[in-house]
C-alpha cells in the first residue's frame, strides 16, 4: 500500500512557480516534483475562499452539496472525509499545519493534529508570541496588517513554515521507525502538511523579504475599462482594495514570491527526509493550494472571484507508477482528489461507466468528483465535455462554470438583475474581453445550462442557514 504526502499551500497562484514561467521565482524543489510527476494545467478550486475550499478538498463535494460557504462556518458532522476513509483502512493519518476546520479542533479523520494553536503555544513559551488584532478591523487597518512594509521580527528558525516543517520531519522519523511503510509493506501513512503561506501578510524573514525586486516583475494583468466593466459584486470588493496604494501593492508581489521560495526550500527538506528514510519509492506526493491570489491583477487582491489568478490552482501528482514530466490539460476539480486517493490506495471498487460515460464509484459517497487516475495513465478521459464548478458567497452568491476553454461566471444579485461574464481562455487568457455582457441564463446551452440549474437548486437547500462574520450571525448568500 502506498504512503501519501499531501502538501498544500495557502493562496498560492497556479503560475507563481518557477516552471510555470510567469514570474522570475526560484522553486527548484517544486519544479523537481513537476519534472518527476504530472502537472494538471487546468485544475480549479471549488470555492476561492479558505474554509469552503478545504471542506470540498476533504469531502470530495462542491459547496452546494456540503453547504460550507464561509470561513466561520462549521462543517456538518455527517461529512465523510478521505482521511477518515484511509484511517478506517489501516492508514496512519497526521495533519500538520493549517487546517481551517470548523470547529478548530475537529479531527476530520486525522489521528494526530499539530496545528496553529501548537505553534502559538511554542512562541508563548519562548516569549515571542504576538497576539492578533481583536475585533473588527477597518479597511485601512486590514491593509496595514496584511500588507506590511517590513519583514517579520521572528528569525527564520522560528518562522511558522519552518516550525511545521520541523514537526513534519520529526513525524516522518517516528513513522519510519514504528511502521512498515516502505515498498512491499502494509502500514502506510497519510501525512498532510499544510502551510499558511504565501497568504498575507507576506512578511518572510530576510533574505526572502527582499529576495525579489518589484521592478523585475511583470506588470499586473489589467484592462483600462476596469473597474467600470466589473459586475456589481466585484465592484464592492474593488472599493476596498483601491485603498491599497500602487507602490505597496507592487512591493507585496515581490514579498509574496520571496515567501514562495522560502516554502519551496521547506518542501525540499521534506523530500530529502523521504529519500533519507527510503520512503520516496513508496510515496505519492500531492502538491496543491486551496486557491490563488489576484496579486493586483484586475486591480484586485487576495481571492474570492473566478479569474484564473484566484480560482485556478497548481496541482502536481508524483509517485510510484505515475508518469514523469507529463501535463494534463483537461479541466479538473479539487473534488477529484478524493476518488483519486481512494483508487490509488486500492480502496475503490473497479471502475464502471454509467450511461453518461462517467465513472461510477459505488463505495465513494455521491458527488460530481471523478478519479484522475485514468488521465494520469494516459487513458481517454471518461467525460470529455465535463463542466466543473466553483462557487463563492461573500457579498452575494456567484457560480463559475468551466467547460473546454470557455468560462462563464454567473452573479446572482438580490434585485434579480443577474450578471454574466464569459471568456474564451484560449483567445483571451488574461480574461479581459468579457463576451457575456447582455447574456441571460437562456443564452447558455447544453450542459452548462443544466449544470447551472443543478448547482442553483442544490445551493438553495442551504439558503435558510446562517453563519458567523466578525462575531455577528448573518444569513447565507447576502
Amino acid at each position: 500500500m502506498r504512503n501519501i504526502l499531501y502538501i498544500m499551500l495557502d493562496q498560492l497562484r497556479h503560475d507563481a512557480l518557477g516552471f510555470a514561467g510567469t514570474f522570475p521565482v526560484r522553486t527548484p524543489h517544486i519544479d523537481r516534483l513537476a519534472a518527476g510527476g504530472t502537472t494538471f494545467t487546468n485544475a480549479y478550486c471549488t470555492n476561492p475562499l479558505c474554509t469552503p475550499a478545504r471542506a470540498s478538498l476533504m469531502t470530495g463535494c462542491y459547496s452546494c452539496d456540503n453547504g460550507v460557504y464561509y470561513n466561520d462556518q462549521n462543517w456538518p458532522e455527517s461529512l465523510a472525509t478521505y482521511p477518515a476513509r484511509l484511517a478506517a483502512n489501516g492508514y496512519y493519518t497526521v495533519q500538520i499545519g493549517k487546517t481551517h476546520f470548523r470547529p478548530n479542533r475537529r479531527v476530520a479523520g486525522f489521528q494526530k493534529l499539530i496545528v496553529q494553536d501548537d505553534y502559538d503555544e511554542y512562541l508563548k513559551r519562548l516569549g515571542r508570541y504576538t497576539p492578533p488584532l481583536e475585533g473588527k478591523v477597518s479597511d485601512a487597518g486590514h491593509i496595514n496588517r496584511d500588507y506590511p512594509l517590513e519583514p517579520t521580527r521572528l528569525p527564520l528558525e522560528l518562522y511558522e513554515p519552518v516550525f511545521f516543517t520541523d514537526r513534519a520531519l520529526h513525524e516522518l522519523d517516528l513513522i519510519a521507525r514504528r511502521r512498515e511503510c516502505r515498498v512491499g509493506e502494509n502500514e502506510p501513512f497519510l501525512l498532510q502538511l499544510s502551510y499558511m503561506q504565501p497568504h498575507t501578510p507576506c512578511d518572510p524573514p530576510e533574505p526572502y523579504f527582499s529576495l525579489y525586486d518589484p521592478d523585475d516583475l511583470p506588470p499586473p494583468v489589467r484592462d483600462e475599462r476596469e473597474p467600470a466593466r466589473f459586475p456589481r459584486q466585484l465592484r464592492r470588493f474593488y472599493e476596498i482594495w483601491r485603498q491599497l496604494d500602487e507602490e505597496r501593492a507592487h512591493r507585496t508581489r515581490a514579498q509574496y514570491l520571496g515567501c514562495v521560495t522560502l516554502l519551496d526550500e521547506q518542501i525540499g527538506r521534506v523530500i530529502a527526509k523521504l529519500e533519507e528514510l527510503e520512503l520516496m519509492d513508496n510515496t505519492l506526493i500531492v502538491f496543491t493550494s486551496d486557491h490563488g491570489d489576484h496579486l493586483s491583477d484586475h486591480y484586485l487582491q487576495q481571492k474570492g472571484f473566478f479569474y484564473d489568478c484566484s480560482a485556478k490552482v497548481p496541482l502536481i501528482l508524483s509517485g510510484p507508477e505515475l508518469p514523469g514530466g507529463a501535463t494534463v490539460a483537461a479541466n479538473v476539480s479539487h473534488i477529484d482528489l478524493f476518488p483519486t486517493l481512494m483508487e490509488y490506495s486500492s480502496l475503490a471498487m473497479p471502475r464502471y461507466r454509467g450511461p453518461d460515460g462517467r465513472f461510477i464509484y459505488p463505495d465513494v459517497h455521491e458527488s460530481d468528483a471523478e478519479s484522475l487516475l485514468p488521465l494520469l495513465r494516459g487513458e481517454e478521459a471518461p467525460h470529455t465535455d465535463r463542466v466543473i464548478v466553483s462557487e463563492n458567497a461573500a457579498l452575494g452568491h456567484r457560480i463559475m462554470l468551466k467547460q473546454g476553454h470557455t468560462k462563464v461566471n454567473y452573479y446572482i444579485n438580490a434585485d434579480g438583475r443577474d450578471e454574466i461574464e464569459r471568456y474564451d481562455l484560449v483567445a483571451d487568457p488574461g480574461e479581459i474581453d468579457n463576451q457575456g455582457d447582455g447574456l441571460t441564463v437562456d443564452d447558455l446551452s447544453g450542459e452548462m445550462r443544466t449544470t447551472l440549474d443543478s448547482v442553483r437548486a442544490r445551493a438553495a437547500r442551504h439558503a435558510g442557514g446562517h453563519y458567523f462574520f466578525q462575531d455577528k450571525i448573518r444569513p447565507m448568500f447576502t
